[in-house]
């Protein structure tokens, strides 16, 4: 199953028309959450939103989002296959350098033009990412360094 995710910040209604035509094509079962968009669906099962999105994460093979960083990480986190698509319409657009870097590292694929978005996902069938491997994080020990010194 394809999961299709355009997130809570902006409508992406060129990404869900997109996939739409694709699984008249005979992409396969694809569930979207299609947000506050106008395009409604005539071949995918959709949904505006949920409180929560694990349930479709888990059960996926394959997910496509949009360029939100956090979602982007929630799916790494998980280890699931990715391909994100900008969207144009939404100030996150500045996270493009965070979406060029995770593909340029082989965590997940990236399409920066819908019209290659059928041929992205025949590459997604066949490829293996990279496994992320969270950073730990070290703020408190930086802050407390910063305010009480090194640790004697």
């Amino acid at each position: 199953m394809i999961f299709v995710t355009v997130g809570s910040v902006a409508p992406f209604d060129a990404l869900i028309k997109k996939v739409d035509e694709l699984t008249c094509e005979g992409l396969g079962e694809v569930v979207a959450q299609i947000g506050d968009g106008n395009y409604v669906p005539k071949s995918i099962k959709w949904f505006r939103f949920e409180n929560a999105l694990d349930k479709y994460y888990q059960s996926a093979d394959l997910i496509i989002t949009h360029n939100g960083a956090g979602t982007l990480f929630e799916l790494l986190r998980l280890g699931k296959k990715a391909i994100s698509v900008p969207n144009p319409n939404t100030v996150q657009l500045m996270n493009i350098d965070i979406v060029t870097k995770l593909s340029e590292d082989n965590y997940i694929l990236t399409c920066m033009e819908l019209e290659k978005l059928g041929e992205t996902i025949e590459i997604a069938m066949n490829w293996v990412g990279k496994i992320y491997e969270t950073p730990q994080c070290q703020i408190a020990d930086k802050i407390a360094n910063y305010l009480l010194g090194p640790a004697k």
